[in-house]
C-alpha cells in the first residue's frame, strides 16, 4: 500500500472516529454541547447539573495533555494551543447567543399575546444558535486534527476511542460491545 494511500485512509479513519464520536455524544446523556440555564432549558438541549459538557474543548485539552505521547513538535503544539484558545472564545460567545435566543424565546412562550410565528422565529433562532455551537467544536476538531502527522492522528484517535470506551456501559444485551463501539460483534467461523 502506498505511503499516500495510508495517509488518506489515516485521515478518513480519524474524522470518521471523531463524526462518530460527536454523533454518539448526542446520543449519551453524560454529552452535549452547550451550557444554557437549566431554569430555562426544559425543551431539546439537555443539560446535565445545569451545565453542559464541552467534549470538543476536553480533546483539545487532553491532545495537549498528552503531547509527549503523541510526539508533538513545538510547533504543532503552539498550533493546536492557538486552536483551542480561539475555540474558547468562540464557545462563550455562541453559548452566551444560545442563551440570549433562549431568554427571548421563553419570554414569548409565557406571554399569552404573543404571536405564534414570533414563537416560532425565537425558536428557529435558539436552534441556529445551538447548531453553530455545535459546528464550532467538529470545526476545531478537525482544524487540531490537520495539524498532526497521520502517525499522530492514529494515535490520538486510538487514545480517545479507548477513553471512550472505558467510560461507556457495556452493549445493551451484557457481554455485546460496549455502547458507542463501531465494531460488529463477529460471525461464529469468522
Amino acid at each position: 500500500m502506498s505511503t499516500t494511500t495510508k495517509a488518506l485512509r489515516s485521515q478518513v479513519t480519524v474524522i470518521l472516529a471523531l463524526a462518530a464520536l460527536l454523533a454518539g455524544g448526542a446520543c449519551v446523556p453524560s454529552v452535549v454541547w452547550a451550557e444554557p440555564n437549566p431554569e430555562m432549558m426544559k425543551g431539546p438541549h439537555p443539560a446535565h447539573d445545569g451545565h453542559m459538557h464541552d467534549f470538543a474543548g476536553d480533546s483539545l485539552h487532553k491532545l495537549l495533555r498528552h503531547q509527549k505521547d503523541l510526539g508533538l513538535s513545538e510547533e504543532q503544539s503552539a498550533k493546536i494551543k492557538a486552536i483551542a484558545t480561539d475555540y474558547a472564545k468562540a464557545r462563550i460567545r455562541e453559548e452566551a447567543d444560545l442563551k440570549l435566543a433562549e431568554v427571548d424565546v421563553e419570554t414569548l412562550v409565557h406571554d399569552e399575546k404573543a404571536d405564534l410565528s414570533a414563537i416560532e422565529a425565537a425558536m428557529k433562532k435558539s436552534e441556529i444558535a445551538h447548531t453553530a455551537l455545535r459546528l464550532g467544536g467538529v470545526k476545531a476538531l478537525r482544524t487540531a486534527a490537520a495539524v498532526l502527522t497521520p502517525k499522530q492522528r492514529e494515535k490520538w484517535h486510538a487514545s480517545m476511542m479507548e477513553r471512550h470506551s472505558e467510560s461507556a456501559p457495556s452493549g445493551e444485551y451484557g457481554d455485546g460491545p460496549k455502547a458507542g463501539s463501531h465494531e460488529l460483534p463477529k460471525r461464529e467461523g469468522s
